[in-house]
């Protein structure tokens, strides 16, 4: 079973219902219902993090329904990792090499510290191989 991680982006699309959003809904909750049977899902706490501040801000959703998503949904089918200290460095260094935003290099070397053959994003540059054993796969093209 291969592991894997999923960005802030698949999980608010999930999220979200609206007629604008009701395609990237359908895939990204196809996606979820995929991996949740084939392999062990990953989530790091930047993705938490940015779930949380996205649906907070952006969309107005109530903290309360947000805790009940992170706690009874997410948290439920996946493996939330850290970020550690030493993420730093090596955040710093995938950055670096691979042209990747700051926030996004943490969700990366999340997913490489956890052995993920396949991260799904919408931010990031589709089929970009990094470390020669992670994928970034965009489930929205």
């Amino acid at each position: 079973m291969a592991n894997v991680l999923i960005d802030s982006n698949v999980w608010i699309y999930s999220f979200l219902q609206s007629d604008e959003n009701e395609r990237n809904r359908q895939k990204a909750l196809n996606l979820i219902e995929e991996l949740k049977s084939s392999g062990r899902i990953f989530v790091s706490t930047q993705v938490i993090n940015e779930f949380h501040w996205v649906l907070k801000r952006k969309y107005g959703v109530d903290e309360k329904e947000i805790k009940e998503r992170v706690l009874n949904g997410i948290a439920k089918i996946t493996k939330v990792t850290p970020i550690t200290e030493d993420f730093y460095g090596k955040a710093f260094q995938i950055r670096g090499k691979y042209d990747i935003s700051f926030w996004d290099s943490y969700i990366v070397t999340s997913a490489l510290e956890h052995d993920c053959t396949r991260l799904y994003s919408e931010d990031m540059k589709h089929n970009l191989l990094i470390e020669a054993k992670l994928k970034i796969i965009n489930p929205f093209l």
